[in-house]
């Protein structure tokens, strides 16, 4: 077992609270965030003073570093989590040993920065019937450009890696489930109920089983018409060919084109990649539009998931318990931000009075 630190270095005392508190005890992900943010205030604080004396370390400088985050814009938030972790640091070092601060815990009585207010980035009724025409024609935009196929009276054959009925039935899925990008890729195929493809097609209804969100929690989510579908177009045309394991169990629901380096073993997208798609879908709907107001550019997976929560909230009267279940938080502060209508919204209201 490491030894408690004998020196008054503020680097050795971070490197004992992260062997001792957060390695093996906090997630991988958290960790990393932890040992970043404690390693960033040490800087700070040798960059400040010459010298990284943790005895030497009072309030003035937790409430300069708070300062000096801000001066950076970062997000109220992420400075609010930096702060958490020097927060967590400093009170186990003082419940291990309380003459190492002189003047006691530096970081006690420091509150936290406020929150803006949340609103959803939510789509309105005519941008999500747009959206959903442009995604039933998605093919033209997938086919290979240039003068060969300008001149002749050819097809122009589809891109090599590209993947529109996949592409289409992610953003149905996204706007019939709310689900974030990680719940996305990582669905497998044999989560979906029914998965057949024509019981999809003929299904009243159909659902994804055991969706694992933020701190392990499952749900289970439904899937509307337009989703069941789209998922039974991508499973008949495309899927199969990107398939290299054979077993549902093991199947990504969403596949990477074989053709695309590099590429998992198991053809899984990445988070990253849905950005991607739904950055072009974005574009290529605003450039067939001419009203601004009906613009989405950037359509991300969280306007998605905003989207689908906030019709969820209206069909069910905001049915807090309802939006826990089916969008997998804990926080009633983020369910509050899916009552609350978009400013535009709010104020098409105030019009009818």
């Amino acid at each position: 077992m490491m030894s408690q630190p004998q020196s008054d270095s503020l680097q050795d005392w971070i490197d004992y609270y992260l062997k001792m508190a957060v390695d093996g005890v906090r997630s991988e992900e958290v960790g990393r965030k932890i040992k970043l943010h404690l390693n960033r205030f040490q800087a700070f604080f040798e960059a400040r003073y010459g010298q990284e004396y943790i005895s030497s370390c009072v309030k003035r400088d937790v409430i300069a570093w708070q300062k000096h985050l801000q001066a950076q814009d970062l997000t109220a938030s992420t400075i609010n989590n930096h702060m958490a972790s020097l927060s967590g640091f400093a009170t186990w070092v003082d419940a291990q040993d309380d003459t190492v601060f002189i003047m006691g815990d530096p970081t006690k009585g420091i509150g936290e920065l406020p929150l803006p207010a949340l609103e959803p980035r939510a789509l309105d009724e005519d941008q999500i019937q747009s959206l959903k025409n442009l995604c039933d024609r998605l093919l033209p935009f997938y086919r290979a450009k240039g003068r060969k196929w300008l001149l002749s009276d050819e097809e122009a054959p589809l891109r090599a890696k590209a993947r529109p009925w996949r592409d289409r039935a992610i953003v149905f899925v996204l706007l019939s489930t709310g689900l974030r990008r990680e719940e996305l890729v990582n669905l497998n195929l044999s989560q979906l109920s029914p998965n057949g493809i024509e019981k999809l097609r003929q299904a009243r209804r159909a659902q994804i089983n055991g969706v694992v969100g933020k701190g392990k929690t499952q749900r289970d989510v439904f899937l509307s018409l337009d989703a069941r579908r789209a998922l039974a177009d991508y499973l008949e045309k495309e899927h199969g060919d990107d398939m290299t394991t054979k077993t549902p169990e093991e199947t990504p629901l969403f596949l990477v084109a074989v053709e695309a380096k590099p590429r998992r073993s198991d053809g899984r997208m990445s988070p990253r990649s849905v950005n991607h798609i739904l950055e072009k879908i974005g574009k290529w709907h605003d450039a067939g539009i001419k009203d601004e107001a009906r613009h989405i550019s950037p359509l991300r997976p969280h306007d998605l998931r905003h989207t689908f929560a906030f019709q969820l909230s209206k069909a069910t009267g905001a049915d807090g318990y309802e939006l826990e279940r089916r969008l997998g938080h804990q926080s009633q502060r983020y369910i509050q931000r899916y009552t609350n209508p978009p400013e535009d919204v709010a104020a098409s209201y105030i019009e009818e009075f």
